[in-house]
């Protein structure tokens, strides 16, 4: 990525932040780019486990120490629709993959509960949405540096999205 990263979260109608991206694929690519763990490898990380128990096992390869976390899976119906409760504090994300043959949307959407939270949270999602399309455009995802680009250079768009 050569420009300065964009903020795009915006507060839908329930309060929720919602992030979104729109790539040059089917909807069932896009689908695959985050349910398949070889390809959330390139961007965020690999899982394992069988999500028919509920849970994955999910490692987050671009945090310091390469973190693993329990994701439960809430909802998932293919190809539209994930819906997961993971992070600290029991974050729940929703995944949304529209489209058609042509192009892709996808969006997560994330309650968060104050501004201070809201300008380090909504960076990091612009940061793993942002590798997930260099991963899919056959880029090098590590390219993009966290600091200073996305925190603190977003962060101020989160903390007054929340009123902070």
């Amino acid at each position: 990525m050569t420009t300065t990263p964009t903020a795009s979260g915006y507060l839908d109608d329930s309060g929720a932040v919602v992030f979104s991206r729109r790539l040059p694929m089917s909807r069932e690519e896009a689908w695959a780019a985050v349910t398949d763990p070889a390809r959330t490898a390139r961007w965020i990380g690999p899982w394992s486990g069988d999500p028919a128990s509920g849970t994955v096992q999910l490692t987050m390869t671009a945090e310091g120490g390469d973190p693993v976390d329990g994701v439960e899976v809430v909802t998932c119906e293919a190809p539209g629709l994930l819906v997961v409760r993971t992070g600290p504090g029991g974050w729940l994300l929703t995944v949304r993959v529209e489209g058609d043959d042509d192009e892709a949307a996808i969006s997560l959407e994330q309650d968060i509960a104050d501004a201070e939270s809201a300008s380090s949270i909504g960076p990091g999602w612009e940061y793993y949405l942002d590798r997930l399309v260099e991963a899919e455009a056959g880029r090098d995802p590590d390219a993009l540096n966290f600091e200073p680009d996305y925190y603190p250079g977003l962060a101020e768009h989160y903390r007054a999205l929340l009123g902070g």
